[in-house]
């Protein structure tokens, strides 16, 4: 996502891209609830005329209009909530900097010996 902001104008690279977890399920919602009031309505009116075309244009008008709310992050829809992290401690730090101690061979022979053989 980085590498794509990277491309924009210096100005846009500025703006806020982010959406918090309650704006994500607001956006899901409000595409579903648009398309499916779009396609049923696509479908009557074209039905109503016999004109495939409308009921497409219908549909493809109200895929841009969701496209256009949706696609932004506007903060007054989807950045309400934000996430506070937490801050990591010292010992957070230097253990997740090195790398996971591995298992002696004898702790696995140990849990070889532990696990049940199945049998039919």
């Amino acid at each position: 996502m980085d590498g794509m902001i990277a491309m924009l104008p210096a100005p846009l690279q500025k703006l806020s891209s982010h959406i918090d977890f309650q704006g994500q399920k607001v956006a899901e919602r409000t595409y579903q609830v648009i398309l499916t009031i779009a396609g049923i309505v696509g479908f009557f009116v074209g039905f109503w005329t016999q004109q495939l075309s409308y009921a497409i244009h219908i549909v493809m008008g109200a895929s841009a209009f969701t496209a256009l709310i949706i696609l932004p992050p506007w903060p007054f829809l989807f950045r309400k909530n934000p996430i506070v992290w937490q801050v990591p401690t010292e010992e957070q730090e230097e253990t997740s900097s090195a790398s996971p101690p591995a298992e002696s061979s004898a702790k696995k022979d140990d849990k070889k010996k532990k696990e049940p053989k199945k049998t039919k």
